[in-house]
């Protein structure tokens, strides 16, 4: 299976970084002094862990991998069809033990990701919906037919619809308030 299938398996929307290149590297880590792994199993535990709310794509986790290796912290324990299964070394268990403050906050972040996942049972749908209004917007065939008239009348729409979204979040901070 292709990098690009491992994605399209994970993920069907884009996710922002959770994690910045360090974290990233600490957490990958953290996840193989546990058990070895390939990229993809990784990339699948990451979206687990966070539920859903976060999926690495194998762009970002193929090279964290080589520069772990490159670094000797992890190491290949299984090579067969092109693929690496990784295992943590003595080295990387070493650099491990010196980022407690890292995991400390990727832990939080990991605990933020479940509650705001628990916390809105329409998330995939929100999601979809702003995926889909995204492909809309892009689709340059339709955007370039369209007159000043109407693209005046969609940018209306959009502004009062963002109007609407912001009133009700005010609206809803005042509560938890």
């Amino acid at each position: 299976m292709s990098n690009t299938e491992h994605d399209v398996d994970c993920c069907c929307r884009k996710s922002r970084r959770m994690f910045s290149p360090k974290e990233l590297r600490v957490y990958v880590l953290s996840l193989l002094a546990g058990s070895s792994s390939y990229g993809y199993e990784l990339i699948q535990r990451i979206k687990l862990a966070t539920g859903g709310f976060y999926c690495p794509s194998s762009g970002v986790i193929y090279p964290t991998l080589t520069l772990l290796e490159e670094q000797t912290f992890i190491e290949p324990v299984n090579q067969s069809h092109g693929r690496k299964q990784f295992l943590i070394t003595t080295e990387g268990k070493l650099f491990l033990a010196t980022q407690a403050v890292i995991l400390l906050n990727i832990k939080q972040k990991l605990q933020y990701a479940r509650e705001l996942k628990q916390g809105n049972a329409f998330a995939d749908e929100i999601e979809l919906a702003v995926s889909r209004f995204k492909s809309l917007l892009r689709h340059k065939i339709v955007l370039k037919q369209l007159s000043n008239d109407e693209s005046v009348k969609i940018v209306n729409i959009i502004n009062q619809t963002v109007q609407r979204l912001e009133s009700m979040n005010l609206a809803l901070i005042e509560v938890d308030n």
